[in-house]
């Protein structure tokens, strides 16, 4: 969405962070809001048992904690880098505002993303209630695309494993396993080289 160039002229103050640096933490109260030029960064939540649940991972040139930024809450998830190291730019409100105000080109995207991030979320939650494990995997699948900016009909090897998977969709990671095998079997994706090619 964003240049480098555009960010550094507005004077948007940058963090250089390495992995498993954390950006925020559950509960923490969002004042800044957050955009990822370069790397990637796992959004997930954990359980009262230590179990963790994966959101969504975000990678270059995506924002993150915008809701909460906005309505001046906290943070609902955790958010960790997961590369090696992460370029990280962070909006004050202040900033935002007069970012928004002299880019309103930029505002129209930014929402547009906001809208992509709540349809993903429902869809998510759709189908962690009402979907069997093969719809739940080839829903998060498509998700994950999407995510990424990978068309739909484009096949590529999902770089995600079954654990992240099994948090991402409520399922146990042995119930992964099996359902993955049997679409393979069924040929609802291909597995090349033990990763999912769909």
């Amino acid at each position: 969405m964003f240049s480098k160039e555009i960010l550094v002229k507005n004077k948007i103050p940058v963090h250089h962070l390495k992995k498993k640096d954390f950006l925020f933490r559950e509960d923490q109260k969002a004042t800044q809001l957050h955009y990822l030029l370069v790397g990637e960064i796992t959004i997930y939540n954990t359980d009262s048992e230590g179990k963790e649940f994966l959101i969504s991972k975000v990678i270059d040139r995506h924002f993150l904690g915008e809701p909460p930024f906005l309505l001046g809450e906290r943070y609902p998830a955790n958010a960790v880098i997961t590369s090696d190291s992460a370029e990280i730019f962070s909006f004050s409100p202040d900033l935002f505002q007069k970012f928004m105000v002299d880019h309103p080109d930029v505002l129209l995207q930014f929402t547009k993303e906001i809208a992509r991030k709540a349809y993903d979320k429902t869809l998510k939650l759709k189908s962690i209630a009402h979907l069997n494990p093969c719809e739940r995997i080839i829903n998060f699948l498509k998700i994950h695309k999407r995510s990424i900016g990978i068309e739909l009909e484009d096949k590529i090897i999902i770089h995600v494993t079954r654990k992240e998977m099994a948090n991402s969709t409520g399922l146990a990671v042995e119930t992964v396993i099996r359902t993955v095998k049997k679409m393979e079997k069924d040929g609802k994706l291909e597995l090349i080289n033990h990763k999912i090619h769909y």
